[in-house]
């Protein structure tokens, strides 16, 4: 990788790598200022960057090199023990034309949806292909999902708040080729080797350019961003449907926006005199 001398530049490649739309939403969404001037600065030839950036995007990205960061030497993302292994080089025949070991059908020949409940889920990792395991799990069918394979999971935890909600569902549609099937910013399900008990995320797809899968949360200032191996994934599911048993009530938010309705219009009178 070659030594970027000016720091805007390496700004430019991490927005680039982990799929983010704008300087303005990695200043004020991924690093929590209140606007991105103090980004826009950095293009400026020969402006280094405070200690409190840099400290800022290391604890952000952790991932990312340190010594890269600073003097552009070396890479953004070094690779584990200096190496890549063959069975971990980027190919699009590795990432292609697969399909579940195991599904299931009902009495009509058709594909259940399994549902996969979280106390099950750091199993499926070892049982996704197991059709002992498989056959245990409870089956449905959903209105709208009947062209693709499906399977169904649980959310654990508030990762993907307010998007996804703690305890409710998700309904994921197999995903065969993962280069090109994996669409940024969408939601899918990963299992992998590096996920215990697998983990529902807004992707960025960065496998064909650095062989590298982004997983977000939408909750991203309490959950951080982490990157997955494709060579430790075992499957991905678009995730098509959520199912939410604990239905909010709207009357708060329509409160708050009564009250900062009224609030503004007070500010307008007050400016006015």
């Amino acid at each position: 990788m070659k030594k970027n001398t000016n720091f805007f530049e390496r700004i430019s490649q991490i927005i680039d790598y982990y799929g983010i739309n704008s300087v303005n939403e990695f200043a004020r969404e991924w690093l929590g200022y209140s606007s991105a001037e103090k980004i826009n600065r950095l293009k400026k030839e020969n402006t280094s960057p405070s200690f409190d950036i840099l400290n800022d995007i290391s604890n952000k990205f952790v991932e990312i090199d340190n010594k890269w960061l600073v003097t552009g030497e070396g890479e953004m993302i070094p690779r584990k023990n200096g190496i890549i292994n063959e069975s971990q080089m980027i190919s699009s025949q590795n990432y292609k034309n697969q399909a579940p070991k195991i599904i299931t059908v009902n009495a009509h020949n058709v594909d259940n949806i399994v549902l996969v409940p979280q106390k099950l889920q750091a199993g499926y990792l070892q049982g996704y292909n197991d059709p002992n395991f498989i056959q245990e799990l409870p089956t449905f069918r959903l209105p709208g999902l009947n062209n693709g394979i499906f399977r169904m999971f649980e959310i654990e935890g508030n990762s993907m708040f307010p998007t996804l909600p703690n305890k409710s569902y998700v309904v994921g549609q197999f995903v065969e080729n993962w280069i090109t099937g994996i669409k940024d910013n969408q939601i899918y399900a990963i299992i992998s080797n590096d996920i215990e008990d697998g983990l529902v995320k807004r992707c960025i797809n960065r496998i064909k350019k650095y062989n590298n899968l982004i997983c977000k949360s939408d909750n991203r200032r309490n959950f951080p961003t982490q990157n997955i191996e494709p060579s430790t994934i075992k499957e991905v599911w678009e995730i098509k449907l959520h199912l939410n048993f604990q239905l909010p009530d709207p009357a708060d938010v329509y409160d708050r926006m009564n009250d900062l309705e009224a609030d503004l219009q007070e500010l307008k009178q007050y400016l006015a005199k």
